[in-house]
């Protein structure tokens, strides 16, 4: 579990926060420097010894201390821990869960030898691990099983026509993309405009566990679509140990090492595919649940080393557990002062209406937070030169053949996943997004005016995402290198990433929260279009095209793992918006907008 040590001068740090961040303020990007954050802010280094000092008389370990003092991450037995804490621990059955979560079984009592000393106490109650969407398997296994896309597969959009499969709406619509690459992607958000690279930025990403195998599989990835590969220390694995004894999950079912080693190889391969020459540096939790995952988070921005963090996780909800929401909370405060930009996937389930997802409308934590940029999905189509024909909300639906093969099964579909958006409850609406949000969208449902989510939209609809490379176990137990298209804002987060490095290269130092300075410029029509491509008026340019709905032809094998086996076609629609918004302006479905990257760039980039 975490214990958090109070931050010394805090409401002078909240207010630092938001100055350093306003475009309005003479304070605006005048960062706290990691030296005087330590010497004015940070706990003592008495007051951790003092804690040390108390955990180890109870037979609590102290396994890592953050560069700033302020989080203690400690591993101790249930009964010694409830001993400390005055209280006992159950197992629980949850809803959703593989394994039951461990929980007080009485209100836990900080000890008088604490007080004082510990702000915030979490991990005790355990919510859901956080994981991404991928296979189970143990930490020592061999590589997750491969997926292939299967054949005919689109380079461009409308490449290949699906002339052999049943019409849909009166034409025959093309087949899905095989997978954009780095190219590409460069090219439909107008990366070669800024003629940067990211030179001299610095990258972070948070998952959890760590891929060994991800620099190699990088590397081959660049070579070969024509990028370079990272150069000497242009990349830096912070893995992680795991937990001293076996973490909580003897069985695996929880614990999804090999679903994060897919994570971050497309973290990593998309932050390099934006900004080639930027660092990045990995940072790795030894576990999946929230507390570890924050940490490692605040390990990177109290380490000084990168400017920008990516993270593609989150809850299916905006109900964190309260002491995990202080932790977060305090993590980006200090990331505000100091300089450091914070993106989050928005998720990869809509408004979570959909009984496959929480089955009732929720934005999700910890996109909905104000000190992060929440990102969102699109659905990309790019033509032969890489030039955006389309781009608009990722909601995808899933038809397959009726009985006969005759035509498609219209009147039943299933969700294929979409990118997150809605109004927070557990945040109220930052004065940024005031006169920018539709009132009717921050206050939907008659709740109190919250914060509403995303602020910016990129490509993650996994019909139309990118080719990643990496190390799989394919048909009969081979493990080699192989490409796969893959999406979800866990795609769309790590590209804004990278985007935002080629600013910091562009302004020669950290950005903090960018989010004031985007809505600040967006607050006009003309203002907005400069900066953003509307998906709202795309879906309207589709449709006066006479398509009512985007449909794609999907191919996919039945073992994905076996480019043998059976290959089954569906019908994917695109756009499909459930009870989201598309707007002219801002909506609740892709934020401000699709990027263009050499005005993001140069109003970020502005000294």
């Amino acid at each position: 579990f975490v214990l958090q040590l109070p931050t010394r001068h805090a409401a002078e740090l909240r207010g630092v926060a938001a100055a350093v961040s306003d475009p309005a303020s003479p304070s605006y990007r005048h960062f706290v420097t990691p030296g005087r954050y330590r010497a004015r802010y940070a706990p003592s280094h008495d007051a951790v010894a003092r804690v040390r000092s108390v955990l180890g008389t109870a037979g609590i370990d102290v396994l890592d201390v953050s560069a700033d003092r302020t989080f203690l991450t400690v591993e101790g037995p249930a009964g010694a821990v409830g001993d400390l804490f005055s209280t006992t621990f159950g197992l629980f059955d949850v809803a959703g869960s593989a394994l039951p979560l461990r929980s007080p079984l009485s209100a836990p009592v900080l000890p008088a030898a604490l007080r004082g000393l510990v702000a915030n106490v979490a991990g005790l109650a355990q919510a859901a691990p956080l994981t991404p969407a991928s296979v189970v398997d143990t930490p020592d296994a061999a590589p997750g099983p491969a997926f292939q896309n299967a054949r005919p597969c689109s380079s461009y959009d409308g490449q290949r026509t699906a002339s052999d499969q049943p019409t849909y709406e009166g034409r025959h619509v093309a087949y899905a993309i095989c997978g954009y690459t780095p190219q590409q992607l460069r090219s439909a958000y107008g990366v070669g405009a800024t003629g940067l690279t990211g030179k001299g930025a610095s990258v972070g990403i948070v998952d959890a566990f760590a891929s060994p195998t991800v620099l190699h599989d990088a590397n081959t990835y660049a070579t070969r679509h024509g990028d370079k590969p990272f150069a000497a220390g242009q990349f830096v694995d912070n893995s992680p140990p795991l937990l001293s004894s076996t973490p909580e999950d003897p069985t695996g079912l929880l614990f999804d090492p090999q679903g994060w080693a897919g994570e971050e190889t497309l973290d990593v391969e998309a932050v390099h595919a934006m900004a080639p020459q930027a660092k990045v540096v990995y940072q790795g939790a030894a576990s999946p649940f929230g507390p570890f995952l924050y940490v490692a988070l605040a390990q990177l921005v109290e380490g000084g080393q990168v400017q920008v963090v990516t993270n593609s996780y989150g809850t299916g909800d905006d109900s964190p557990l309260p002491t995990d929401k202080l932790l977060f909370d305090q993590v980006t405060t200090e990331a505000a002062a100091r300089g450091v930009t914070i993106t989050f996937s928005s998720g990869d389930d809509g408004d979570e209406s959909d009984p496959s997802a929480a089955g009732a409308r929720t934005a999700d934590f910890p996109a909905t937070s104000p000190g992060v940029v929440a990102v969102g999905g699109t659905s990309l189509h790019l033509d032969a030169a890489g030039h955006r024909t389309l781009e608009t909300y990722w909601g995808t639906r899933k038809n397959v053949l009726t009985s006969d093969g005759s035509g498609w099964d219209l009147k039943n579909s299933t969700f294929s996943g979409a990118g997150g958006g809605g109004v927070s409850t557990s945040y109220a609406e930052p004065d940024w997004q005031k006169g920018v949000v539709p009132d009717s969208l921050a206050t939907f449902g008659g709740v109190a005016a919250g914060r509403v989510e995303p602020d910016v939209s990129m490509d993650a609809d996994s019909t139309t995402g990118m080719l990643i490379g990496q190390t799989q176990t394919f048909a009969g137990g081979k493990v080699a290198y192989g490409e796969y298209r893959i999406g979800g804002t866990s795609l769309s987060s790590p590209l804004f990433a990278g985007l935002l490095a080629l600013a910091v290269q562009k302004h020669g130092g950290g950005l903090g929260l960018v989010t004031p300075t985007l809505y600040g410029a967006s607050g006009t029509a003309a203002g907005r279009s400069k900066l953003f491509v509307d998906p709202a008026k795309a879906r309207t340019d589709a449709a006066a095209g006479g398509q009512s709905v985007i449909g794609e032809v999907r191919p996919d094998y039945t073992d994905p793992t076996d480019a043998t086996s059976e290959v089954t076609f569906s019908l994917r629609t695109l756009g499909n918006l459930a009870t989201l918004h598309a707007l002219p302006g801002y909506d609740d479905s892709t934020g401000l907008g699709a990027p263009r990257a050499a005005a993001v760039v140069a109003l970020l980039g502005a000294s």
